[in-house]
């Protein structure tokens, strides 16, 4: 189910950038909080990711990959109206490696 909810880039430093996706925004509605974890943290596919509170849903939501956080979107920790956005430049959550 969480693999549906985000998109995955690889970015030019090798990590790999995960954000939310139109199909997670339409399934979530719009989000009110984020609770991400902190850099450091390894990720786990399919494991526990993020918990978000948002119109449709309080809900936790697995990892779509595996790795380690190296960044966190702040923007979104701190207004996650952002991750109502398509843009991906604002609608990522963090950076893994």
């Amino acid at each position: 189910m969480a693999k549906s909810y985000f998109w995955v880039k690889e970015q030019s430093d090798g990590t790999k950038r995960v954000g939310l996706n139109d199909a997670g925004r339409d399934e979530l509605g719009s989000v009110s909080f984020i609770d991400v974890p902190a850099v450091g943290t390894t990720l786990k596919q399919n494991d526990k990711f993020i918990a978000v509170e948002a119109e449709k849903a309080v809900t936790d939501v697995d990892s779509p990959i595996d790795g380690k956080i190296v960044k966190v979107n702040e923007n979104i920790v701190d207004d996650p109206a952002g991750l109502n956005s398509s843009d991906e430049e604002k609608n990522w959550i963090v950076e893994v490696k």
